[in-house]
């Protein structure tokens, strides 16, 4: 009888063949996962671009379409929940089959109706109009994560029994496409080349599922095709049940837990971003930032094999929710830069804490999809809570303070034993009752050292009460409900709409308009000084100029407004001349016409019609050369609507000027140098420019400092303003050229100036 003896070498190149197989196998499935999780967000903001001009700007346009986009994952995420229930051998074949079927729909575009009619409500027509657009598509994609971790689970492959690395490469994938969206791809092509672009990577994306399709049918373990896992009936109860067998508990507490940890995150996102649009920019930088450091967070949270820091995580996010929402109810910090900075700060501390505590209790394998699927639909009730729900419940953007407080829960979420606070007993509580009111008082005072130990003695409280999780999560409650009650206790007429938050303040001496945290202008109210022109527009300033360069005989006698505020541009009508106001939003326009508030409309010497609509659409559908003057007032607080500034926006308006008309943009703003910008883009689209700006007295209660640009088609229709006051000048240095496919918001930031 012969042996035969496998030699070394072959044996070894058994081994490292055996290997090889793996890697490529593992590469596979990790490159899957990264091209789908890349076309998952690099759709967002695409189509949100797509849409945001018929919706005059909004910020709200990108909270509805977030919203949307969870509920499309919680979609694709229920279907790989329930689908995995068919095993390694006909799931693959399913899924297969779905994610062909969308291909006759690329590339994504925009329909002819996109625009919401007068009748419909704005957010659940945008959201037909996404579910037309890309719902077949990014349901499709959205099932990818957790059925090809689950897929992955079925092989013999390295880790198939924690496949969670896939989700962290998933995210990883996610986190570059987001970046690379206004950084690479929003300046290479327009809309409509990023579609035909995404349509050849979902291509790419269907030929890597097939492929991974055929790893799970092939290479599944004995054993993938084990019937489903019992309903929450049929659980045991077993206190000793081990996540290796599958048995493990799922209760609905714990299920219960899951949801709060992915809703926390998901809302404080969606707030994040409306608070640094609402004042900046509604762009997909401004989008684009709070979802990539929420990415990351999932990132770090599910990559780390243990979670060592996440106590002291959960008192910082603790600590914040005591403290911020009295900041965030007051109007925040009013310097852009250190409000960003605040906003993202808080956004990564408390991500971090909710998504680790959710890494720290992820459950075996078997129970994955339904781990993601309750964790999506924790996330999509996030997106409801601030798309849907804030805006109906409250009038003013009460959301984000109050889900910074439900941080305050995050200690009876991570099950923390209360635990004694140090100390006689007498002496404990009477340190926890005279605390907070002697920090108050010292906070206050005016000496930088008292102050200090103000802000010490409140931390000291807090740290202390940190040791009593539902002391805790009750003092948290009570940062939002106190200045809550005093803020609805103000003297103040609030309403909120899909496009933004307005606020009447109204005393003896005048009713004041506020858009967001910007004063948008005021009207005194005594009898013989309301039709004063005051605020941005009084006489003195830059644009008393240019109606007392045109206004008297405008070319053609009417002037166009877009933005209407409080109509205070009213007050420079004349007899036998006509204003047309474009507004948005039709609550501007009943809040404009109260005589209650504000009577320019009424009272002025013109004929004042007001129109409902986004401007540059309304005045696209406007005879050329109409118009002798066109004003551009339509700033969202302070945020830009980019769309009615761009290159092909102010072509659009030349064609509307009559001959010798001016075209005049407000240009006032806390965060952006816009005046480089618009003279840039102005010369692009043929127009000489100038610029203006005039800084009010001190101690002047009636002007505000403003900033203005003049654009024509020649310099000679500029010289009567040229003429009129030295400050007007050519626009010096260069800027960006912005366009409808390209905004370029980073380089015009204020970053040095209070």
């Amino acid at each position: 009888m012969s042996v035969v003896v496998e030699s070394p070498s072959r044996s070894d190149r058994a081994a490292r063949s055996g290997r090889w197989r793996s890697t490529a196998l593992v590469g596979i499935y990790t490159l899957a996962s990264l091209v789908g999780a890349g076309l998952l967000f690099v759709v967002q903001p695409m189509v949100t671009k797509m849409i945001l001009p018929a919706y005059g700007g909004s910020p709200m346009v990108w909270n509805t379409a977030v919203l949307f986009f969870q509920g499309a994952l919680l979609l694709g995420y229920g279907y790989a929940h329930f689908a995995q229930r068919l095993g390694a051998g006909k799931q693959p074949i399913l899924h297969a089959v779905l994610i062909l079927l969308p291909l006759p729909l690329l590339p994504i575009a925009a329909p002819e109706w996109v625009g919401a009619p007068a009748s419909a409500p704005p957010a659940l027509w945008l959201l037909l109009v996404l579910t037309v657009m890309v719902g077949a598509p990014f349901t499709a994609v959205a099932a990818t994560s957790p059925l090809i971790q689950r897929w992955y689970s079925w092989s013999d492959l390295p880790r198939s029994g924690d496949p969670y690395f896939l989700y962290a490469a998933g995210n990883t994938g996610s986190l570059l496409a987001l970046l690379s969206y206004p950084l690479f791809i929003e300046p290479a092509a327009e809309v409509r080349g990023q579609a035909t672009w995404w349509a050849i990577g979902y291509g790419v994306f269907v030929t890597l599922m097939a492929a991974c399709a055929v790893v799970v049918r092939r290479a599944a373990r004995p054993g993938a095709d084990d019937a489903p896992e019992p309903g929450p009936a049929e659980e045991t109860t077993a206190q000793d049940a081990r996540k290796d067998t599958g048995e493990e508990r799922i209760d609905w507490r714990r299920r219960g837990r899951w949801l709060f940890l992915a809703f926390v995150p998901s809302s404080l996102m969606l707030g994040v971003t409306a608070h640094m649009s609402t004042d900046i920019a509604p762009v997909p930088l401004m989008w684009v930032i709070p979802l990539a450091l929420y990415l990351v967070t999932f990132i770090v949270a599910f990559a780390l094999r243990t979670h060592r820091r996440l106590p002291a995580a959960v008192v910082v996010s603790a600590v914040a929710a005591v403290v911020l929402p009295w900041t965030l109810i007051r109007g925040g910090i009013g310097y852009a830069p250190a409000a960003i900075a605040l906003d993202l700060a808080l956004l990564a501390v408390a991500g971090l804490t909710c998504h680790g505590l959710l890494a720290a209790d992820r459950p075996a394998p078997r129970r994955l999809t339904e781990f993601f699927f309750v964790t999506s639909v924790g996330g999509a009730l996030g997106g409801l809570f601030n798309g849907i729900a804030a805006p109906l419940v409250f009038n003013w953007t009460a959301e984000l303070p109050v889900v910074v407080a439900s941080l305050g829960l995050l200690p009876l979420a991570a099950r923390w034993p209360a635990r004694r606070i140090p100390g006689p007993a007498l002496t404990r509580w009477a340190f926890l009752v005279t605390a907070p009111p002697a920090a108050l008082l010292l906070c206050f005072m005016h000496t930088p050292t008292l102050r200090c130990a103000g802000f010490a003695l409140a931390a000291a409280w807090i740290l202390l009460i940190a040791r009593r999780p539902r002391v805790l999560a009750a003092v948290a409650v009570l940062a939002v409900l106190v200045p809550f009650t005093v803020k609805q206790a103000h003297n103040t007429d609030r309403e909120r709409t899909f496009f933004g938050q307005y606020q009447v303040r109204l005393t003896d001496e005048r009713a004041t308009f506020v858009h967001g945290t910007t004063v948008h202008g005021f009207q005194l109210r005594a009898p013989g000084q309301r039709m004063t022109p005051v605020s941005y527009y009084a006489r003195r300033g830059p644009i008393g100029d240019v109606f007392a360069a045109y206004g008297a005989r405008p070319p053609s006698g009417r002037v166009a407004v877009v933005g209407l505020g409080a109509g205070g541009l009213a007050a420079y009508g004349r007899a036998g001349q006509q204003m047309d106001f474009f507004e948005i939003d039709p609550a501007v326009v009943r809040i404009a016409r109260d005589p209650r508030y504000f009577t320019y409309l009424r009272d002025c010497g013109c004929r004042a019609r007001t129109i409902v609509g986004d401007g540059r659409l309304e005045l696209q559908r406007a005879p050329d050369h109409s118009y002798g003057m066109i004003l551009l007032d339509a700033f969202s607080s302070d945020a830009v609507p980019t769309h009615l500034l761009t290159r092909q926006a102010i072509g659009l308006y030349a064609r509307k000027l009559a001959v010798g008309g001016v075209l005049v943009f407000n240009v006032s703003n806390r965060n952006l140098e816009l005046a480089p910008m618009l003279g840039a883009t102005g010369r692009a689209a043929g127009l000489a420019t100038l610029t203006a700006s005039d800084t009010a007295p001190k101690g002047d209660r009636l002007s505000f400092s403003s900033e203005w640009v003049a654009m024509a088609r020649s310099a000679d229709d500029l010289r009567p303003l040229a003429v009129r006051s030295a400050r007007w000048h050519q626009i010096r240095g260069g800027g960006p050229v912005w366009t409808d496919a390209h905004s370029a918001l980073f380089e015009l930031l204020k970053m040095n100036r209070r």
